[in-house]
């Protein structure tokens, strides 16, 4: 479909998808989800869920509540936040160091040779799998993603 603007001149709409807004983050967080990617005993990527509870700190004469979700400081790699474009295939790797990874927004689908786990804003990975011999890929969902990366305190 085509549309006329009042110059005459015709655009073609955006193929872009609609994202629906469970693509968002959201403030609402009592807890963070996510999963541990290490090396396994056969020295392939392996995974473990955990999950990250917040700790809830009420504010002086306030009466509110602010929650905290405990993420590690950052060692000798810098904090980063990562757009990734959509419907992107990641090659299998193993992790250059170990990376705690936080979808922020959009989606992600991360994968080894056993397994996958698609995962919504608000997902954390911890990356642990240095040295392993497939190691870990992904896709990104139709709508891109973003990202915070930090390095664990060591």
């Amino acid at each position: 479909m085509t549309a006329t603007n009042a110059g005459g001149a015709t655009a073609t709409p955006s193929k872009r998808p609609l994202c629906p807004a469970t693509t968002a983050f959201t403030t609402a967080l009592d807890h963070l989800d996510g999963y541990r990617v290490f090396v396994g005993p056969d020295g392939d990527s392996a995974v473990e869920p955990f999950r990250i509870d917040a700790k809830q700190v009420p504010m002086l004469k306030t009466g509110k509540v602010l929650k905290l979700l405990m993420l590690p400081k950052p060692g000798e790699h810098v904090p980063e936040i990562v757009v990734g474009p959509a419907d992107v295939e990641l090659p299998f790797h193993a992790a250059p160091y170990k990376e705690m990874f936080v979808l922020l927004g959009g989606s992600f689908t991360f994968k080894t040779a056993k397994e996958s786990h698609a995962m919504t804003p608000g997902s954390v990975l911890l990356f642990d799998d240095v040295g392993a011999k497939v190691g870990h890929g992904g896709h990104i969902g139709p709508c891109g993603y973003v990202s915070l990366s930090v390095a664990p305190a060591q």
